[in-house]
C-alpha cells in the first residue's frame, strides 16, 4: 500500500498552491452538488437526466485532481480535467437535444456521440445563458482547454520535450516546483469553469439563477465568478427584480472580479 502525502510533508513553496487547488475543487463540488439538488426538484430528474448518474464520475475525477496534484502527478491530474470537460460537453448535448426521454433512450439515441472522442459536437450546443459576444469565445476556450489536456492523454512530441526538460531540471514526480503547480491550477480553474458553463446549460435556466443570485440581488461570493464566462451567465439574470435597485453596483463588482 502506498502512503498518502500529508500537508506537513509538502515543501513550503507548495503549501499555498496545494491549498488553492483544494479550494478550487471544493468550490466546484459545492456548485455541482447544488446543480444536482436544484434540478432534482423535478421528479423526472432521476429517470431522464444523465447527471443523476454522471455526478459520481465528476466527483471522483475532481477529487482525483487534488490527490494526484498533492502526490506530484501533475500530468495525470491534467488528464482528469480532460475527462471532466469531455463529459460536460456530452452531457450538455444529450440533455439539450432530448431532455425528457429516459436515460436508456438517450443512451440508444446518442450512442455514437457518446462513444466519440471528437468535441466538434460543442458547435451544436445552445448557449443561451451567455451573452452573444461571448459564445464564440467560449467555444474557442472549450477547444483550447480540451486540446491542452488531450496532449497529456496521448503521447505527443511536445509532451516528451516537456518531460525531458523537467527531468533534466530535476523536477521529477514529487519534486515539482511552484511554477509547475501554478500551471496546473490555471488549467484546472479554466477546465472547471468550462464544465460549469456546460452544466448550467444542461439543466433548467432557473438553476444558474438560484446559484448565482443571492436573495438581496447581489452575486454570490464564489471563485468561479472570476471567469468571464460565468460572469456572463450572471449578467443574464440582471433582469431579476431583486437586482434592480443595485444593478450598477452588481455590474461594477462583476467587472472588478473578472480575472480569466
Amino acid at each position: 500500500m502506498f502512503l498518502k502525502t500529508s500537508i506537513d510533508e509538502i515543501p513550503d513553496e507548495l503549501i499555498i498552491p496545494v491549498r488553492r487547488l483544494e479550494f478550487l475543487v471544493r468550490s466546484y463540488l459545492a456548485s455541482l452538488s447544488f446543480i444536482a439538488r436544484d434540478t432534482a426538484r423535478d421528479v423526472r430528474y432521476w429517470d431522464n437526466n444523465l447527471l443523476s448518474y454522471l455526478i459520481h464520475d465528476f466527483i471522483q475525477s475532481t477529487l482525483a485532481i487534488v490527490t494526484l496534484g498533492t502526490e506530484g502527478m501533475l500530468n495525470v491530474a491534467k488528464r482528469e480535467v480532460r475527462f471532466i470537460v469531455e463529459a460536460s460537453i456530452k452531457l450538455c448535448l444529450v440533455q439539450q437535444k432530448d431532455y425528457t426521454s429516459t436515460i436508456a433512450e438517450k443512451l440508444q439515441r446518442f450512442d455514437k456521440a457518446l462513444a466519440s472522442q471528437r468535441i466538434s459536437i460543442k458547435n451544436n450546443l445552445t448557449l443561451t445563458l451567455l451573452p452573444e459576444d461571448l459564445r464564440d469565445s467560449f467555444g474557442d476556450e472549450v477547444g483550447r482547454v480540451y486540446g491542452l489536456t488531450s496532449s497529456y492523454v496521448h503521447l505527443t512530441p511536445s509532451q516528451i520535450v516537456e518531460r525531458i526538460a523537467a527531468v533534466d531540471a530535476g523536477r521529477i514526480g514529487g519534486k515539482e516546483n511552484a511554477q509547475d503547480f501554478e500551471a496546473l491550477i490555471s488549467l484546472v480553474e479554466r477546465g472547471l469553469a468550462v464544465s460549469l458553463v456546460l452544466l448550467f446549460h444542461s439543466v433548467p435556466e432557473y438553476v444558474a439563477g438560484d446559484w448565482l443570485v443571492e436573495s438581496d440581488g447581489t452575486t454570490t461570493t464564489w471563485v468561479f465568478v472570476e471567469s468571464q464566462f460565468i460572469a456572463g451567465i450572471d449578467s443574464y439574470f440582471d433582469y431579476k427584480h431583486e437586482r434592480q435597485d443595485k444593478l450598477d453596483a452588481v455590474r461594477a463588482t462583476r467587472s472588478e472580479r473578472s480575472r480569466f
